[in-house]
């Protein structure tokens, strides 16, 4: 079965180090959503462009971590442009200080994942199954 998209179908980045994670928010999301994976925030960076609607961005990454990919992406682009949902496992006062449209505690619920994705960029229209 291939997911069909129309070209207004909202793209999502998802971000995480934790590759079981990425792959399990990919599969709830590619239903609705063009979805892309990156396991670190080089990855993030190659995978990020102007089509990118929304990005789920874990904060603990190793290496360049998440602030530090945030701070790019937004250089690159319009920040008015894209959605950043920040994946955290603790919560915290200083997330709140960060220029992000919301903050998911991990471990993330379907729920919470396709209820953030909605506000910032719409309900996609579910995708028809071929």
């Amino acid at each position: 079965m291939t997911q069909t998209h129309t070209d207004d179908t909202p793209t999502v980045l998802l971000v995480d180090d934790e590759a079981a994670l990425a792959d399990s928010l990919a599969l709830w999301l590619e239903r609705r959503y063009r979805v892309r994976v990156a396991y670190s925030g080089r990855e993030a960076l190659q995978a990020f462009d102007d089509d990118v609607d929304l990005v789920f961005l874990d904060r603990n990454l190793p290496g360049l971590s998440g602030e530090s990919v945030l701070e790019e992406l937004r250089r690159r682009v319009d920040p008015s442009s894209f959605g950043v949902v920040m994946l955290s496992a603790s919560p915290g006062d200083e997330l709140t200080a960060l220029p992000v449209d919301d903050v998911l505690t991990k471990p993330v619920t379907k729920r919470d994942v396709f209820d953030a994705a909605a506000r910032l960029v719409g309900d996609a229209p579910e995708a028809k199954l071929e």
